[in-house]
Parts: C-alpha cells; sequence; structure tokens
C-alpha cells in the first residue's frame, strides 16, 4: 500500500475531475493512502485546520484576505508559511511519495522534504503556468505588467532550474508539454504524459448519437470563461452560422475565471446585438452542465493557437465525444491526436470561417454528423476513462517506489 502526500494548489473541496476522479476515486479504490494539503477559502469551526474528504485526511490552511498590492503580498506570505508546514507534515507521515500539483515554492520545500524522509518527490505540471504570466505581461492592457513578468521569469527560473531537476518524477499534461520539458534538459525517461479523461459510467454508447437539428441548432461550449482564449471568436463564428441557419444560438457552459472575463464576453455580445441568440450558463455542477452537453447539436472545442495553450489536453474534448456529440474543434496537438485516434470527426484551422464552414458542414448532412458522433464512446471508454488513465498512474508510482527500494 502506498501512502502520498498530495499539496495541490487547489481549494477545499476541490473540483477538478483529474483531481477527484484519478487521485480521491481511483488511487485511493487501488490501496493508496493520500493525506491532501489544500487552502480553503472560507474557514469555520466545522472544518478546522484537519478534516476529511472521500476517506482520505485533508490538511487546511487558510487564506489570507485583502485587495490590491497588500492583499496581494499578504496572501504570498501567508501561502509561504502554509508551505513550510511541509516539512513537519512530512516528517510525521512516513510518506512513500510526496507530490506538489502546479505550487513552486511548495515544491522547492516539498523536494527538500521528500530527501531529509527519503520519500520520492513528484510534480504534476498541468499547465505552463510561468510562461502563462509571461504571456500575460504582454498584454498593454494588464494590471501590474512589471510584477507578473518578474513573477513569471521567477517561476521559470525555479521550476526549470531548482523543481524539476529536482524531482524523482515529472507528470506532464500531454505530450506537447513533455517535450517542451524536456526541451528545458530535463530527462524524458523521467517524464510522463498524463492527458485528462472522463468518469466511466459518464460514457455513452454509439446509439446516444443523434443528428443535429437544421431548425434551431444549438452550439455549445463547454468550461472557464477565458480572455487569455479569445471566447469572443464564437460569436463571430454564430454570426457566420446564422447567415445559414438563422434560428441557431450558441450557450457558453461555464463562469468567467474573474469577473472582468465574463463582462469582457458580455459586451462583446451586446455591440454584436446577439442577446437573444447567446446564453451564458454561469458555474453549474457538473451534472447540470452535463445536461446542457446533452441537448447541443453541435459542442465546439477552441483553443487560440498561443504557445501557452498547446500543451493542452482539454478536457471538454474527451467529455463531448463520450456523451457522442458532433463536434468541431481546430488543430492543436492534443486536440488533432484525439480526433485522428477516434475517427469522430476533424479539425479545422483557428479561423472564424473555417469552423462556420464545418459546423454548416455538419448541419447540412445530419446522418453522416450521427455516425461520426457515435464513434466517440467507444474510443473514450478504451483509452480515456480514468480506470484506463490510473492504471498507467498507478503503475508508474509502483516503478518509482519500488526502483527507490532497490538503491
Amino acid at each position: 500500500m502506498l501512502k502520498l502526500l498530495y499539496i495541490t494548489e487547489d481549494t477545499f473541496p476541490p473540483f477538478r475531475v483529474d483531481v477527484v476522479e484519478l487521485f480521491a476515486r481511483q488511487l485511493v479504490s487501488r490501496g493508496y493512502t493520500i493525506d491532501w494539503v489544500m487552502d480553503v477559502q472560507q474557514p469555520s469551526p466545522e472544518l478546522g485546520t484537519e478534516t476529511r474528504w472521500l476517506g482520505s485526511r485533508v490538511f487546511l490552511a487558510g487564506n489570507a484576505s485583502g485587495e490590491g498590492l497588500l492583499g496581494r503580498v499578504t496572501r504570498n506570505l501567508k501561502g509561504v508559511l502554509n508551505d513550510l508546514r511541509i516539512l513537519w507534515l512530512a516528517r510525521r507521515g512516513n510518506y512513500h511519495v510526496i507530490q506538489v500539483r502546479d505550487k513552486f515554492f511548495a515544491g522547492l520545500v516539498a523536494a527538500l522534504a521528500a530527501r531529509l524522509t527519503r520519500a520520492r518527490f513528484v510534480f504534476w505540471m498541468s499547465y505552463p503556468l510561468a510562461e502563462s504570466k509571461l504571456q500575460l505581461a504582454q498584454n498593454p492592457q494588464a494590471r501590474h505588467r512589471w510584477l507578473l513578468r518578474l513573477k513569471g521569469r521567477l517561476m521559470q527560473a525555479s521550476l526549470y532550474h531548482a523543481i524539476l531537476p529536482a524531482a524523482d518524477h515529472v507528470f506532464v499534461q500531454s505530450e506537447r508539454m513533455k517535450r517542451d520539458v524536456v526541451a528545458h534538459g530535463i530527462d524524458a525517461a523521467r517524464v510522463t504524459p498524463v492527458p485528462m479523461g472522463i468518469r466511466a459510467d459518464k460514457v455513452g454508447q454509439a446509439a446516444d448519437a443523434r443528428p443535429p437539428s437544421r431548425e434551431a441548432p444549438l452550439l455549445l461550449h463547454l468550461g472557464i470563461i477565458l480572455r487569455i482564449r479569445s471566447p469572443e471568436f464564437l460569436l463571430r463564428v454564430l454570426q457566420l452560422v446564422r447567415r445559414r441557419y438563422p434560428l441557431a444560438t450558441l450557450a457558453f457552459v461555464g463562469e468567467g475565471q474573474t469577473v472582468a472575463d465574463r463582462q469582457a464576453l458580455e459586451v462583446e455580445v451586446a455591440r454584436l446585438g446577439l442577446q437573444d441568440a447567446v446564453t451564458i450558463t454561469g458555474f453549474l455542477p457538473m451534472e447540470e452542465a452535463w445536461r446542457w452537453v446533452e441537448r447541443a447539436d453541435v459542442c465546439i472545442s477552441p483553443f487560440k493557437p498561443i504557445p501557452v495553450l498547446e500543451s493542452t489536453s482539454p478536457t471538454k474534448l474527451i467529455e463531448y465525444l463520450a456523451m457522442a456529440k458532433c463536434v468541431v474543434a481546430n488543430e492543436h496537438p492534443e486536440q488533432s491526436l484525439v480526433m485522428q485516434q477516434s475517427g469522430a470527426g476533424r479539425c479545422v484551422a483557428w479561423d472564424e470561417e473555417a469552423f462556420a464552414a464545418e459546423i454548416c458542414r455538419l448541419l447540412d448532412e445530419p446522418q453522416q454528423a450521427q455516425a461520426l458522433a457515435a464513434r466517440g464512446p467507444d474510443w473514450v471508454r478504451t483509452h480515456r476513462t480514468y480506470e484506463a488513465i490510473a492504471q498507467l498512474v498507478d503503475a508508474q508510482y509502483r516503478r518509482l517506489v519500488a526502483h527507490e527500494a532497490r538503491s
């Protein structure tokens, strides 16, 4: 039985499907004991500093509050103090593996804690956060651009020159992210891509596929709204589709990462006069969001071709395919691979005309669109359920710990 200490940037209770399904459910069901370290947005006497979640123990740390630059500095200092607890937890926990997800100072502390306790240190890299900060710093409208640039450089230096070289193993999101990490000098044998997946009970059947409606087709985008991803792109796609299908509508099933992200999209909706054709649902529980997907005629997975998004592993695409939906996605390393292997559709260029043309093609040929959609569930069931992904991750942990036992 393996025992992990997992430090993650997620706040309690976490909602990311790979955190909940892969670790809290799948690996625990395989006999793992996982202790978590998470922040909590609103500390309460009921929670205290330690609680239970899905059968695992969670050590909680309250986030400092406050606005502006002073509030940000205060939160960062509080975070540093919270991360230093890793040393104490590691000493008393007798862990086989100490793992950090996307936290940089915590990664440095965890690397030291692992060496002091002879645990294996693993870093889980789900997003190129350092590069994202530098990308944001290039935006003339961004606040405190100098601070974003400084933070991005510090994050890059700590990640590629200290954390990853010290890691016994590195999990990344995709094959493209592995290539990017290896390009910084990290041994490829110590890097494993773990793509996003879906719960097995949410994978449908080929028979669930249906021809898209040509009367009033519902187009759908599932996921967080981020200005860096140019969600307004889909508004212009909708305008083009409505020239052929005037009653077509578009639903954004999700919420902005910040209030400003959603407001920017709403302003563009109003400017284009699409208020009656566009719905922004806001945050929804996962089950309710999937009901929206079930209703959709064409599901869209757009990933703007910028460096920080090239290495992502889109969850929404897997969810669409699992539910036997007609899909339009753009060319992107992971999306192109999935669409090619599944045979459930094709990727188009990041271009409004190309997206609109592919959507209209599916609507024009509903029986062919249904046949493509029917290919999704079986491929997902074989390759992208969290049962299948857990086997990969479990095998890597066991090799890692077995190697330590031999050395």
